[in-house]
């Protein structure tokens, strides 16, 4: 039994491929921004986080007047 939590402790989380940024495909044209600040502001609300919503706020209006705007 011993042996066994060992080796479960040892080979748990094990990342045989490093990630890199270059892996990721972002296309900003088609991100959403004022959709992506209005769910961190909700989210901020839900768990009483008033500097994450102080942090968001700015950039949700920024975001919200840029495409109001357009």
């Amino acid at each position: 039994m011993r042996g066994i939590l060992v080796c479960l402790a040892l080979s748990g989380c094990v990342v045989k491929h490093s990630p890199q940024p270059s892996d990721t495909n972002l296309n900003e044209t088609e991100r959403d921004w004022l959709r992506v600040y209005e769910h961190e502001l909700k989210v901020a609300i839900d768990n009483d986080d008033l500097e994450a919503w102080r942090f968001f706020w700015p950039y949700y209006l920024k975001e919200f007047h840029r495409q109001k705007h357009k």
